[in-house]
C-alpha cells in the first residue's frame, strides 16, 4: 500500500507536506504511513479514493500491481473542484426562493447536468462515476460533499433534507458551456418537486437498462431522444 501512496503522490507532483494535509494528518504521521509503519484507516482510504480519484475497491485488491492501480486513476484533482462546483452552482441555480432544495432533487440536478453535458459535447462536466440508486443515478462522492463541506448548510425537514449555500461559488472553476448547462437544466427543474424529476430519471434509459448498485456508463444517453435528456 505505502508505495502506491508515493507512487501516485509523485505522479501528481504533491509533497508529503501537501499530502498530509489533504489528509489531515501531520507531516510525520504521513511519513509513516508511507514508510509503512503506520496502517492507514478506513476513512484516511476514503480520502485517498477521492483525491486520486481511484475506486477503494481498486486500492485493496491484492491482485493488482501498482502501476495497474495507477492507470486506474481516471480523474484528476481539477475534477472533482468541478464536481464539487457543479454541487454548489445547481444549488445556486435550483434552489427555490429561500435558497434552499431537498438533497434527493439537488443529487438529480447534477446528474442531469453531467449527462446532459455528455450528450451535447462527448463530454461530462466532472466525469465522476453515478450509480443507479433507489431514488434515482446518483455519484457516491455527492454524499461525501454534502456531509461534509463546510459551504453547504443540511437541515431537516419532516423527511427531507434541505440544502442550501452558506456562501456563494467560485464563479471561474466551470466553462461557458458548462454554466450554460446548469443554468438549463436548473431552469427546467426549478419550479418542480422532487417526486417529479425522480420520476423523470427513472424513465430514462441509463436508469432503466442497469441493475441495482451499477455503474451508469454516459455513453448511454445519447440512446434518449433531445426532449428526454433534461
Amino acid at each position: 500500500m505505502q508505495n502506491l501512496i508515493i507512487k501516485l503522490r509523485k505522479t501528481a507532483k504533491l509533497s508529503q507536506a501537501n499530502m498530509a494535509e489533504k489528509l489531515g494528518m501531520s507531516r510525520p504521521t504521513f511519513i509513516e504511513v508511507e514508510k509503512g509503519t503506520r496502517d492507514i484507516t478506513l476513512t484516511e482510504l476514503k480520502k485517498l479514493a477521492r483525491i486520486f480519484d481511484i475506486p477503494i475497491d481498486v486500492f485493496l485488491d491484492e491482485k493488482l500491481g501498482i502501476e495497474e492501480k495507477v492507470k486506474c486513476q481516471n480523474f484528476s484533482e481539477k475534477s472533482f473542484k468541478k464536481f464539487h462546483d457543479l454541487i454548489l452552482q445547481c444549488i445556486r441555480c435550483g434552489a427555490d426562493e429561500d435558497g434552499k432544495i431537498t438533497k434527493t432533487k439537488l443529487a438529480k440536478l447534477v446528474y442531469l447536468c453531467d449527462f446532459a453535458h455528455y450528450y451535447k459535447y462527448l463530454k461530462p462536466i466532472s466525469g465522476f462515476e453515478y450509480r443507479r440508486l433507489k431514488e434515482g443515478p446518483v455519484s457516491i462522492e455527492f454524499f461525501d460533499i454534502i456531509d461534509t463541506d463546510q459551504t453547504i448548510c443540511v437541515e431537516p425537514k419532516n423527511k427531507a433534507m434541505l440544502i442550501s449555500l452558506v456562501e456563494k461559488p467560485n464563479s471561474s472553476i466551470l466553462d461557458s458551456n458548462e454554466k450554460a448547462i446548469v443554468k438549463a437544466v436548473c431552469e427546467k427543474w426549478k419550479n418542480a418537486n422532487t417526486e417529479k424529476i425522480v420520476d423523470f430519471t427513472h424513465k430514462q434509459i441509463p436508469w432503466k437498462v442497469c441493475r441495482k448498485n451499477e455503474v451508469i456508463p454516459y455513453q448511454l444517453i445519447n440512446n434518449e431522444a433531445p426532449e428526454n435528456v433534461y
